[in-house]
């Protein structure tokens, strides 16, 4: 076997042990056999001066960027509606039945089905918008305005759930998703940090629109994905299908996708995200609920801003108590009042003093 037949072989099961590791959580081999594979990859490419387009070698980062180039998507990412209650979900809903009996009234022998839903969480960090060109990854971009996004190509291959190829190989496609960073790692990155990151939002979108993708490699992101928002082939009759195209294409799908036969059973799976939401290693603020039958999304179209068949339902803002330190002044330059806290001071008293 030649040098080019080994990197190949070696590209193909470090690709499928990542898949396995960071997409499906059942890791196939240990890290110190993994790292051996790796090590033996990376020498071949130094001793070739070869790198092929899907290399693990290529998600740790490389140069410093000069600076973001447009991408202009293929298809419009969409805002979506947002409802902030009971009654709004409801208005929305009642707008897309009586759209589809206005149809079904004017098209007797072609009638929609009746509606189905699916719930899905909304995810906290940055859309992703990923072109893949006969298999293989070609551009990444952020959502932008949603016609023309920022390319991210270098920091987007430096997350490991995001496959650098795919099965599908009949043309050009493009999918959408979001990149985040898990709680569980930002606590971890934040334990040796010089400057500890303050949330996972900001810690993830600004890792993926820096010019260093090493830094984008060091937060250790993931991804998770939920629409093929443009194929010059392939079709889709509902969004299980779609969803099940998307898992066959080793993209990291969150296992928390429902489907209901009727609004109440949207209304019940709604409570339970709001229940489930503090034990999740992730951010969510809300959940989304899409009419599943692809011809009535079609049918339904667009406003000038949102799709009439989807809606995204917005949770109240998380609360928390923080503790309030010690209070020391300092009088500055000009003759302002500086505070500055160092250990636990009760409120109470430090009115008193501010007064």
């Amino acid at each position: 076997m030649d040098a080019m037949q080994q990197m190949e072989q070696l590209v193909e099961q470090l690709n499928r042990y990542n898949y396995h590791y960071y997409t499906l959580d059942e890791p196939l081999i240990s890290d110190k056999e993994y790292d051996r594979l790796y090590d033996e990859l990376t020498a071949l490419e130094a001793q070739t001066g070869i790198t092929l387009p899907d290399s693990p070698t290529g998600r740790v980062g490389g140069e410093l960027l000069e600076g973001f180039k447009p991408h202009r998507h293929l298809a419009p990412l969409w805002s979506l509606d947002k409802a902030q209650n009971q009654e709004q979900l409801l208005n929305w809903n009642n707008r897309a039945l009586k759209l589809i009996a206005d149809y079904n009234s004017k098209n007797p022998n072609t009638p929609l089905p009746d509606p189905t839903y699916v719930v899905e969480l909304k995810f906290d960090g940055l859309t992703l918008n990923l072109t893949y060109t006969d298999g293989l990854l070609v551009q990444a971009s952020t959502r932008g305005n949603g016609v023309v996004g920022e390319g991210i190509l270098p920091q987007v291959k430096t997350i490991k759930s995001v496959p650098l190829t795919i099965p599908y190989r009949d043309g050009t496609i493009e999918v959408q998703g979001e990149g985040i960073m898990n709680l569980s790692v930002l606590a971890k990155y934040n334990e040796t940090a010089a400057e500890p990151l303050k949330n996972a939002r900001n810690a993830a979108a600004g890792a993926l629109r820096n010019l260093n993708p090493r830094t984008t490699a060091e937060r250790k992101l993931s991804a998770f994905f939920y629409n093929v928002g443009y194929s010059d082939q392939q079709k889709f009759q509902n969004h299980q299908e779609m969803m099940a195209f998307l898992k066959d294409n080793r993209f990291k799908v969150n296992p928390y996708v429902t489907y209901h036969d009727s609004f109440d059973k949207v209304i019940g799976a709604l409570d339970e995200i709001v229940e489930k939401r503090p034990t999740l290693d992730y951010l969510i603020d809300g959940a989304v609920i899409k009419i599943t039958d692809m011809r009535t999304r079609e049918v339904l179209g667009y406003t000038d801003k949102f799709p009439r068949w989807a809606v995204a339902f917005k949770f109240e803002a998380e609360e928390t108590t923080t503790i309030l330190e010690s209070v020391s002044w300092n009088v500055g330059r000009t003759g302002n009042k500086y505070i500055f806290t160092n250990k636990s001071y009760k409120p109470e008293l430090l009115l008193k003093q501010c007064s």
